[in-house]
């Protein structure tokens, strides 16, 4: 058997290959595919409805490739982390998706607290107040071609998350928003 020589520069050198490749991890940003413009908007006032009057104090616009925003009992996302702020905060997202097959559709909208789902400007389902995360299902018939979908939601206070996944009826197969199927592209 034969002996490979360590030497003290072999060694220092395998210990700051380790370092550097460390700190390269630690501060390179995360990065997940530009699919949602996620619009969060802290408020001054306490939100206890969806349709309240709103008093934004700041805002920030978050890019995300999936709606599972419900990690850990917080507005966070797997990969992004924490994205809202720590109350009292709306949430808007406007998006485009193409309908590769017309037919009935099933949303499924988690959400803690309240929101407002709606198609081509047509409001399909929301819930107006304050809740735990709960998982709503909406139903449309879409038509081949694009849409748009708009998701407003509320954060009041304590634990926060907001889903959205979708289905072909028919076929009962669910999808997280983001997620491109044979049916929805996003």
């Amino acid at each position: 058997m034969k002996k490979i020589p360590f030497n003290k520069n072999t060694v220092f050198s395998i210990l700051l290959a380790v370092v550097v490749v460390t700190i390269i991890n630690r501060v390179t940003p995360p990065y997940v595919d530009d699919v949602f413009n996620v619009v969060v908007s802290k408020n001054r006032t306490t939100i206890t409805d969806i349709h309240q009057v709103r008093y934004i104090e700041m805002r920030k616009i978050v890019k995300l490739d999936h709606l599972n925003l419900a990690e850990k009992n917080r507005f966070r996302h797997p990969k992004m982390g924490d994205i809202g702020y720590s109350g009292d905060f709306f949430v808007d997202i406007d998006a485009p998706f193409l309908v590769k097959k017309p037919g009935d559709y099933v949303f499924y909208l988690g959400s803690d607290d309240g929101f407002v789902f709606s198609v081509d400007g047509k409001k399909i389902c929301e819930w107006t107040h304050d809740r735990p995360l709960t998982t709503d299902i909406c139903h449309v018939n879409l038509s081949a071609g694009d849409h748009t979908f708009k998701l407003v939601y509320f954060q009041g206070y304590g634990n926060a998350g907001l889903t959205m996944s979708y289905a072909f009826a028919a076929d009962g197969t669910q999808y997280v928003a983001g997620d491109n199927s044979r049916y929805l592209e996003f």
